[in-house]
């Protein structure tokens, strides 16, 4: 089994947000960086709506696997050895971007409708991890299908739309 790098997994998180902040800068939204209290919560950014005004607090994740596995990694145990839960569970934000750079796809969902999912996804998908050095962290993959069923709204670079409030 492969050891998963944790550097380099940042790193492509780190590329993926500076992505993503210019792609939602673009669409009218203001966009703050967290702050280091918000991101101990899951907090990456807080997105003011231009239309509403309305403040959001998002979640970042980045997952250039999921173009070719098709699956989304939900992650439910961050760090087995200290039994500390995953983002699924513990994020504060109000809403997940997950992003899958490959594909230029954007999904963005409302994380009460993640967890109103979560239950279901565990039973129905199967779980994982992925082994890191000295711990490993588990979760679920689910069709990228399944993820879009319970996404507000969903980018394809070069589609429009409508954007939905955050």
């Amino acid at each position: 089994m492969s050891i998963h790098n944790f550097d380099h997994q940042m790193k492509r998180g780190d590329e993926g947000a500076v992505f993503l902040d210019d792609f939602f800068r673009a669409k009218g939204y203001a966009i703050r960086e967290a702050t280091r209290d918000e991101q101990r919560a899951g907090i990456d950014r807080a997105f003011t709506n231009p239309k509403s005004g309305k403040i959001s607090l998002v979640e970042y994740k980045t997952d250039t696997r999921a173009a070719t596995s098709g699956n989304a990694f939900i992650e439910t145990v961050s760090v087995d050895a200290v039994g500390k839960m995953g983002w699924a569970l513990t994020a504060r934000a109000d809403i997940l971007v997950y992003y899958v750079p490959p594909t230029g796809t954007i999904y963005v969902l409302q994380f009460k409708a993640i967890h109103w999912e979560l239950p279901g996804w565990i039973r129905d998908f199967p779980p994982r991890h992925a082994q890191n050095n000295g711990y490993a962290t588990h979760g679920i993959i689910i069709p990228l299908s399944e993820l879009a069923k319970s996404a507000m709204r969903i980018y394809r670079l070069n589609e429009d739309g409508d954007d939905p409030d955050l």
